[in-house]
């Protein structure tokens, strides 16, 4: 009996031997089972499990991708990490219960895991050599659109939704690579740091603009030209419409003058060159002159801007400058008086029927009449015809009965008794300074019939 007393006394002993002395090895040794940031450093001293880990942190790396694609991987040894461990370890030992040490020996379970939560610094530049060493950029990209205000015809104006595209954002990408590396990740996807558009369908600044908008739906400004109509819808509004700081809306008065050119281009008849049915060549080109009419560009931008902050629909022609504007594109109508130089003849028309017809006399060669669509702007009688001869170099006055202006520069018809006669080649000799000369027995009655605005055609 003391025989096996005396052998349980020495194995407690030698129990109580074994348990001190590992209690002993813990206090300088992580305990078996214990990890690090997924690195087993159980049984290794700080000095070895400091090794151990920066060499398995330094190895870690991250793969790019972007959806299906991986463009490559990033190793942490790569970017010049500064590392510091230590503290965490030694604060790791420190609380390590060196007493449980035989129960972590049979654990089959690991039962402490720390997170990485060391102190880590990597190199800006090395870390940017190594994205850009990936070739991000170097392909097609898309930019984001953002949000904004359409009209359609069915839905009036509605917010057509923001879309995303693949632009990375230069400024995020690095910064958030490097939180990815710190915080041990495996992965980096791109299409997080995608540029994102910087006006969103919910942002309410979109939405109060839309309700704002919503009254100009259904206004349509239509501008009768020539006989035509030409609508200002919608669409049109919204693209000349914009919102200041405050939110308030204005229209951008260049665009709708620029708009008004474009009708101007299509419509206006001012220093256009037309066809004339005349009475004894037929068909010919006239030349531009006075005769021709255009949309007031500045007049009707204004207009257009009041009918728009008004908000009522609205039919009206436009504001018009020049001569000949009737409601159609024929500024000659059939009412006219017509000079063809080269048969030296002059005819009234009115209605389209000939009324009048006259051998005249026009501009010598070096004070020649010049050729156009002209309009009469002026009448007198009697009148005097005041200016400056370069054939005989000297000042003139010459009193006459009857005066039609019909150009700017001085041009028009007139009565000449001084002439021997009238037709075929006295304008040869003795042809005028540019004016057309009409025979006095008839002046008269051209005089009568002619009105401010006839238009007055000339061609050789």
């Amino acid at each position: 009996m003391k025989k096996k007393l005396k052998i349980m006394l020495v194995g407690l002993i030698f129990l109580l031997g074994i348990y001190f002395m590992g209690d002993w090895y813990y206090a300088q040794h992580f305990a078996n089972n214990t990890s690090f940031a997924s690195v087993e450093i159980g049984n290794t001293t700080i000095e070895t499990a400091e090794a151990k880990l920066i060499h398995a942190i330094q190895n870690h790396q991250i793969r790019m991708t972007e959806g299906d694609k991986e463009w490559g991987s990033i190793l942490l040894s790569d970017l010049d990490p500064d590392i510091q461990i230590r503290p965490q370890l030694e604060a790791l030992l420190a609380e390590q219960n060196q007493s449980s040490w035989l129960v972590r020996l049979v654990a089959s379970a690991n039962e402490t895991e720390e997170t990485l939560t060391f102190n880590l610094t990597i190199a800006p530049q090395a870390l940017n050599d190594a994205i850009q060493s990936l070739d991000l950029m170097q392909v097609d990209r898309e930019l984001s659109q953002d949000a904004q205000i359409d009209y359609d015809e069915n839905q009036g104006f509605y917010i057509r939704p923001e879309e995303t595209g693949n632009v990375i954002n230069e400024e995020k990408l690095t910064k958030k690579v490097h939180e990815a590396i710190l915080n041990g990740d495996t992965t980096f996807d791109l299409s997080s740091i995608y540029q994102e558009p910087e006006l969103k369908q919910s942002d309410q600044e979109l939405q109060t603009k839309l309700e704002q908008l919503k009254k100009y739906e259904d206004l349509h400004i239509t501008l009768l030209i020539a006989g035509y109509e030409e609508s200002i819808t919608a669409d049109q509004i919204l693209s000349w419409m914009y919102f200041d700081e405050y939110g308030d809306i204005y229209f951008d008065q260049q665009l709708i003058y620029e708009y008004l050119g474009v009708l101007n281009d299509y419509y206006a008849t001012y220093d256009d060159y037309r066809y004339f049915e005349s009475t004894m060549q037929g068909t010919v080109q006239l030349l531009p002159g006075t005769l021709g009419w255009s949309i007031d560009r500045e007049a009707e931008t204004q207009a257009i801007i009041n009918d728009l902050y008004a908000g009522i629909s609205v039919v009206r022609e436009p504001a018009i400058v020049g001569v000949g504007y009737n409601g159609t594109l024929d500024d000659v109508t059939d009412s006219y008086i017509e000079v063809d130089m080269s048969y030296q003849m002059m005819f009234l028309y009115l209605d389209g029927q000939l009324i009048l017809s006259t051998p005249i006399v026009t501009g010598q060669i070096g004070t020649d009449t010049v050729p156009g669509a002209y309009a009469i702007w002026n009448k007198e009688s009697p009148s005097e015809l005041v200016g400056y001869n370069p054939r005989t170099e000297k000042d003139y006055v010459q009193p006459v009965e009857y005066w039609m202006a019909f150009d700017d520069t001085g041009q028009g018809i007139h009565d000449a008794s001084w002439q021997p006669y009238f037709g075929g080649d006295a304008y040869l000799t003795n042809g005028s300074l540019g004016c057309v000369n009409t025979p006095p027995d008839i002046m008269a009655t051209f005089y009568d019939y002619a009105y401010l605005g006839m238009p007055v055609i000339v061609f050789e």
